[in-house]
């Protein structure tokens, strides 16, 4: 044979050595593929899944802190629920700005000892403890009573506490959601009106939540007897809120009392503390991983105790230091006045007069009662808190 030839078949033999390893090398990177293959989907699938929960985290973050650099020198106000959580984060942010803040809790030990903390922590020497129990009304007259006589100034009224958990009742027999949460607010605001008028301009603001939009009010249910869900009790008491917050603008705007509520975001607070179930060791937990610290929620509650400008935006409803968009149900008179009305009934005074008579009723009032208190006394006169049967 001659050499070409040779050269030929052995340049075949390698092409085909050559074809046979890299069929070799495919069955075997297949065979791998086919192994790692569930590996890597889940990797990917675990990876997509951690990403959507940390673009999640971060919107339920996102805050914008209070712009305002104001301080509030010589004014007072006043914190419901500020042992914990945003009542808390919010004293200590309007001590450092040196204002006189007094904090309210049930258990005169825990808020005296916060109120120790803050001083400690600011080094504002004007933060004061006070007790007030949201769930009983003659408590609340009685706190009312002592804090006219005592306090010669309130600029500031700040409505935070608030209650969500298994069905229970006030000391007056009331749904505790309904009552702690609206109504107990509802009474605190009523009985200093008069002191936030004679330091007026001044400010009330309802710390609300975005679940008012899933809330109902029957008001041939007040109870809730038909049937109790822990989450949309709440909601019922953040709509009656939001329904409040617009009535009360409308009835002391012209008095220089501006009101706003206040959409703070899911904040990790104590407020899930008492969630029952499965349900409410899901949320604890969810609530420590994906909600934002109180310091950041309680950003726009202190931006509207402290900024300028604010007077034209008095009923409207804030998040992230801006109006936000509310469901036009909230706006409707009638519902309001209603609520107004069965609240007057239940807190055991009066209605009173109609915003639109106001005017001209306040132009045939010559003088008011020189006692800090006789406003008080006259709205409690009318008959003890009544209980719901």
């Amino acid at each position: 044979m001659k050499p070409d030839h040779h050269a030929k078949m052995a340049a075949q033999m390698k092409e085909r050595l050559k074809v046979e390893e890299l069929a070799e090398n495919i069955d075997e990177l297949e065979d791998v593929v086919e192994n790692a293959f569930p590996v890597l989907l889940v990797t990917v699938l675990v990876s997509i899944f951690l990403l959507a929960i940390f673009l999640v985290r971060m919107y339920i973050r996102y805050t914008v802190e209070n712009p305002s650099k104001n301080r509030m020198d010589g004014k007072t106000v006043l914190i419901t629920g500020a042992t914990s959580g945003l009542g808390k984060a919010t004293a200590i942010e309007l001590a450092r700005k040196n204002a006189r803040v007094l904090i309210t809790g049930r258990d005169k030990i825990k808020v005296e000892a916060v109120a120790r903390n803050i001083r400690k922590k600011t080094g504002n020497q004007h933060v004061n403890a006070l007790v007030l129990d949201l769930a009983n009304l003659r408590g609340i007259r009685e706190f009312c009573e002592a804090f006219c006589k005592d306090e010669k100034y309130l600029h500031v009224l700040i409505n935070n506490a608030a209650y969500m958990g298994p069905k229970a009742a006030t000391d007056d027999n009331l749904e505790r959601c309904f009552g702690v949460n609206y109504l107990g607010h509802f009474y605190l605001t009523y009985l200093l009106s008069d002191k936030l008028k004679k330091n007026a301009p001044s400010r009330v603001i309802n710390v609300v939540s975005d679940s008012y939009a899933i809330g109902q009010l029957d008001f041939d249910d007040i109870a809730l007897n038909k049937g109790y869900d822990v989450f949309k009790a709440y909601a019922r008491s953040k709509y009656a809120m939001m329904l409040w917050n617009l009535e009360h603008h409308r009835r002391t705007y012209s008095s220089c009392i501006w009101t706003f509520a206040v959409h703070p975001g899911a904040c990790a607070t104590e407020l899930l503390r008492n969630y029952p179930g499965l349900t409410g060791n899901l949320l604890r937990i969810v609530s420590r991983i994906m909600f934002k610290a109180p310091e950041d929620g309680c950003q726009t509650i202190v931006y509207l105790a402290v900024a300028d400008g604010l007077r034209e935006f008095s009923g409207k409803t804030f998040a992230n230091c801006k109006v936000i968009k509310t469901q036009d149900r909230i706006k409707d008179k009638e519902v309001a006045k209603e609520l107004w009305n069965i609240s007057a009934h239940l807190c055991g005074f009066e209605p009173d007069t109609p915003y639109e008579e106001q005017e001209s009723t306040e132009a045939k009032e010559t003088t008011t009662p020189d006692s800090p208190t006789a406003d008080i006394a006259a709205a409690a006169a009318v008959s003890e808190p009544k209980k719901d049967k």
